[in-house]
């Protein structure tokens, strides 16, 4: 019998250090930021992109042929689809399909680049004079999905330029206590395969990763810490409830083992 109060104070123990999130576990981007510079080349156009393409012109009659409908500054479910079918799509052979310039492939290049390409293409379809031409060519929008422990899992678009995980996991309300921010998970098409990338947001070298920095149709993978497993708690005062829980069923165990003796 003496043993009683040495294994309830084991296990008491045993709880405790299993069961509160670490205050370390939890501090994104710890430490300095590294010093190097981030790499800031220009984004590629890839497959399935959706492309949004404004000209404003002096000549009206392009202007019409490249009106966009809607608005595609708006985060709502309105203005996604309008995008959808009134953007223009990247095809799996990498082109896109103009009004009047007909297919340019985009794969590969640059907005900067395409810009120029649609330049050259109205003016072999005689459309002599665009000094006073104005082409935007921009991503409309940026779609992901997030998963796992966030507040509010789901899909998203981000209207941002070079959005980072932050922008996503601020949208979803942020990360729970027992997200395990030490093995974000980023899965990513990449020249028609599907990479993964795992990332720890409390290391502040990883502002340098290229998966730190959101793409289009990327899924993002908030994996549990053990403690969720353990279903104990994540903070002090859940561990405490805890243990006493725990500790209320050993000593129930203990008199219950006396009387049946």
């Amino acid at each position: 019998m003496k043993k009683h109060p040495v294994f309830v104070i084991g296990i008491i123990l045993m709880l405790f250090a299993s069961s509160c999130v670490p205050y370390k576990n939890i501090i994104y981007v710890q430490d300095n930021l590294p010093k190097n510079e981030i790499d800031t080349t220009a984004y590629k156009i890839q497959k399935s992109d959706i492309l949004y393409i404004d000209i404003k012109s002096g000549n009206k009659t392009i202007e019409r042929l490249f009106k966009v409908q809607g608005n595609t500054t708006t985060n709502n479910s309105n203005s996604q689809s309008t995008m959808y079918f009134q953007g223009y799509i990247v095809d799996n052979q990498g082109f896109i399909e103009l009004p009047v310039i007909d297919k340019i492939q985009v794969e590969g290049k640059t907005f900067e680049a395409v810009k120029e390409t649609i330049k050259k293409k109205l003016l072999s379809k005689q459309f002599r004079s665009l000094d006073d031409i104005f082409i935007k060519v921009k991503l409309a929008g940026i779609p992901y999905t997030v998963l796992g422990e966030v507040k509010s899992p789901g899909t998203g678009i981000l209207y941002k330029e070079r959005p980072t995980l932050f922008d996503i996991f601020g949208g979803a309300g942020d990360i729970s206590l027992v997200g395990n921010r030490k093995g974000i998970v980023v899965m990513r098409r990449e020249k028609n395969k599907l990479v993964k990338q795992t990332l720890d947001l409390t290391d502040s070298n990883v502002i340098n990763s290229p998966y730190f920095y959101v793409r289009p149709n990327d899924i993002v993978y908030v994996p549990p810490l053990r403690q969720k497993t353990l279903g104990t708690g994540t903070t002090l005062q859940q561990s405490i409830s805890a243990t006493i829980s725990a500790l209320s069923l050993i000593t129930t165990i203990i008199l219950f083992s006396k009387y049946v003796k």
